[in-house]
């Protein structure tokens, strides 16, 4: 099967903090799945940007067999509007990534609801299972 996870605060390994998806990726690619992890570029509790971009909203990256979309949202620092302007800025772009690549399964994995209504969105797009 071609698996989408959706979180936008996945992490690889080389991030500090939690890779729970990456680890659950991983697992699966073992088993036979491709797997694609779409996440947001900005790490949320260093406060930086951990991609370079050219001219796009989007960066594709393998780790061990699984690919990863960075996606581009703005930056921002505690809970305010520009944090929710990054949450509504990953929604949106994440319902467009890969436009000719069909998954099977999306999964929509987050802490606020607007990377899962995405998520969501893509899976009844892609007419696949959410």
């Amino acid at each position: 099967m071609n698996i989408l996870m959706v979180n936008h605060y996945a992490l690889s390994p080389n991030m500090a903090g939690g890779t729970r998806h990456f680890d659950f990726a991983k697992v699966l690619v073992q088993r036979g799945h491709r797997v694609t992890i779409a996440a947001s570029s900005f790490h949320h509790t260093r406060h930086e940007e951990m991609c370079q971009y050219d001219g796009g909203n989007f960066v594709e990256e393998m780790i061990e067999d699984v690919r990863f979309i960075w996606v581009k949202t703005p930056g921002y620092t505690g809970n305010g509007l520009k944090r929710v302007v990054n949450m509504l800025s990953f929604m949106t772009h994440v319902r467009s990534i890969n436009e000719d690549e069909t998954y099977d399964v999306v999964i929509g994995s987050s802490v606020h609801l607007f990377a899962v209504w995405s998520a969501y969105k893509l899976a009844k797009k892609m007419e696949a299972c959410f």
